[in-house]
C-alpha cells in the first residue's frame, strides 16, 4: 500500500509549453519505506495547475490527495 507520493515537477520548461506544469518523475513510498520510482507514469503533456497534476496522480495511483507532495 502506498503511504507517501512525491511528484517532482520538470524544471526544463519548453518554450511552447506556455507555462504548463509537467511532471518530471514520481516517487511512491510504501508502509515499509520502500520507494518506487515512476519516470513514465504520466506522458509529457502539461497541466495548467498543480491541482490538476495532483488529481491525475491520485487517480492513477489510487491514493488519497493528502499523501501527495509536489516538489517544484
Amino acid at each position: 500500500m502506498i503511504t507517501n507520493v512525491t511528484v517532482f515537477v520538470d524544471d526544463n520548461e519548453l518554450e511552447f509549453m506556455d507555462g504548463a506544469i509537467r511532471c518530471g518523475y514520481i516517487v511512491a513510498e510504501d508502509e515499509n519505506g520502500a520507494e518506487t520510482f515512476h519516470h513514465d507514469l504520466l506522458d509529457n503533456s502539461g497541466f495548467p495547475t498543480i491541482k490538476e497534476l495532483v488529481d491525475e496522480v491520485t487517480g492513477i495511483l489510487n491514493v488519497d490527495r493528502d499523501v501527495v507532495l509536489v516538489a517544484a
